[in-house]
Parts: structure tokens; sequence; C-alpha cells
């Protein structure tokens, strides 16, 4: 159930962390080229990159905590 909840917490930042990008990305290109720039569909790239990543993460965080690790 943890692993699950982690998946969904790293579809949901993914998708918001690629909306922010492709928005960072258009303005910098506009400064720059006077055209918008950016890479299609990276919201749902960063979503999937991130639902793998958090439960990973998630994981080691957890064993690391169990063995006294910080």
């Amino acid at each position: 159930m943890r692993t699950f909840i982690a998946m969904v917490v790293g579809l949901i930042g993914g998708f918001i962390l690629g909306i922010a990008l492709s928005s960072w990305f258009g303005i910098l290109g506009m400064a720059l080229f006077h055209q918008p720039v950016g890479i299609k569909f990276l919201p749902y790239i960063c979503s999937a990159v991130f639902a793998v990543l958090v439960p990973i993460w998630d994981r080691r965080h957890e064993s690391h905590m169990k063995r006294g690790d910080q």
C-alpha cells in the first residue's frame, strides 16, 4: 500500500513539475529566441519518471530510517 501511495504521489508531483518546467522552458525560449520552445508531453514524461523514482527513493529512505542512518 505504501508503494502505491508513493506511485500516486510521484504521478501527481511529476505532472505538476512537468507543467512548471514546460512553462519555464516556454518563457525562456520567448526571452532568448522570440518563439516558444519546449518538450512535447513533458508533464507526462515527468509523471512517468517520478512514478518510478519516488517509490524507489521511499524504499531506500525507509530502510535507512530502520537502520538508524540519517
